[in-house]
């Protein structure tokens, strides 16, 4: 169910595409500004004239406004999982739909009701037909409560004009946003497949192997480290010389395979050029470095004859936080680069790992 849950919303290519394009940090800025202006907006509506004065609609927008804050910081935190994500959209929908129902002016809160289009328009930008769907009834249903009520105040023509207004708008928008979106997903994955993506190998290139690890530093949680491994293949130059480049193609292809299948769903691969690999992944302190142990002999048990030999470099994501990501970075690539030439001039076919205290303190 979860892998045809993947397949049928658009968060993790949407969210890759974003990210490839370094407009992720904008999106983020973008969605908690929204929910921080729907808590502001809350407060106002509760607090200014005319807003609601018993006792269960005052809660209804405090908790309405408390959901806004919520949704905001979790935006401002990290970019959120797939879960985080739906988690957000559905507090974000109860919020809206809280505030509607609790304000006592009838046209106000109808009109209130286009406010749903916002997440229906996330929902079609990141998730399914089905969940854009599930917002879409919901607002008719608010919106035709209060359609009845201005009705049988007798303005019922002003009633129905407002109420097409508000299903037009949060059907119109979400269905364009989710509809051109699938129309358009196969050229625009295709698009990012071509540009971050090493021919021979099916592998990340280098840049879009430092776009992706620096969105690990937001996907990672207390207690965990960003590592980083360098694979350098051993004698490859003469491999080549003995055998072809078309056996060292399949050697390269063959490590390609073993480094996808050793590794974590939340890994990033590369290959960052030649005979080397990079691989960085976020990780609990207790499996940050034993994880990498096994790379060696997976590469020496595949058909070629070729080794490897990895160096490895980590650090805390709390210690690092207040540094420049692409700096911490750069060094943790740097440190796992001397670690590799360490386990290659003593013989290759190992592992080494970078020490911790140069690691742990970045420049």
């Amino acid at each position: 169910m979860q892998r045809d849950q993947r397949h049928s919303d658009h968060y993790e290519w949407f969210s890759d595409f974003l990210q490839a394009r370094g407009v992720a940090v904008y999106v983020r800025a973008g969605v908690a500004a929204i929910g921080l202006l729907m808590a502001v907006s809350s407060v106002i509506l509760v607090l200014g004239a005319g807003g609601p004065t018993s006792q269960p609609q005052v809660a209804m927008m405090w908790v309405a406004a408390a959901g806004g804050v919520a949704s905001a910081a979790l935006w401002v935190r990290r970019w959120p999982t797939r879960g985080q994500s739906a988690a957000f959209a559905a507090v974000t929908t109860c919020s809206i739909t809280l505030a509607c129902l609790a304000y006592p002016d009838a046209l106000a809160a109808l009109l209130g009701c286009i406010t749903f289009m916002t997440i229906g328009a996330y929902l079609a930008f990141f998730h399914s037909t089905r969940s854009v769907l599930g917002v879409v009834a919901l607002a008719i249903v608010v919106a035709s409560l209060h359609a009845v009520e201005l009705a049988v105040a007798g303005r019922p023509a002003l009633a129905a004009v407002d109420l097409f207004i508000v299903v037009q708008a949060n059907l119109a928008m979400p269905l364009a946003i989710h509809s051109l979106l699938r129309a358009l997903r196969g050229d625009l994955v295709h698009a990012l497949t071509d540009a971050n993506h090493d021919p021979l190998t099916g592998l990340l290139n280098r840049r879009a192997f430092r776009t992706q690890t620096l969105g690990l530093f937001e996907r990672g949680g207390d207690g965990h480290h960003l590592v980083v491994a360098l694979i350098d293949l051993d004698k490859f130059k003469a491999l080549n010389d003995t055998h072809g480049h078309h056996v060292g193609d399949q050697a390269l292809v063959a490590v390609a395979d073993a480094l996808r299948a050793t590794a974590t769903s939340s890994a990033v691969i590369s290959r960052s050029g030649g005979e080397e690999f990079l691989i960085a992944d976020v990780a609990p302190a207790d499996e940050a470095l034993a994880r990498y142990q096994g790379l060696c002999d997976a590469v020496a048990a595949l058909h070629i004859p070729v080794t490897a030999s990895v160096g490895t470099a980590t650090a805390a994501l709390d210690v690092v936080s207040d540094h420049d990501p692409d700096g911490v970075v750069d060094h943790l690539i740097a440190a796992a680069d001397m670690a590799m030439y360490r386990a290659k001039r003593n013989g290759g076919n190992q592992c080494h790992h970078g020490s911790w205290p140069t690691l742990g303190s970045p420049p």
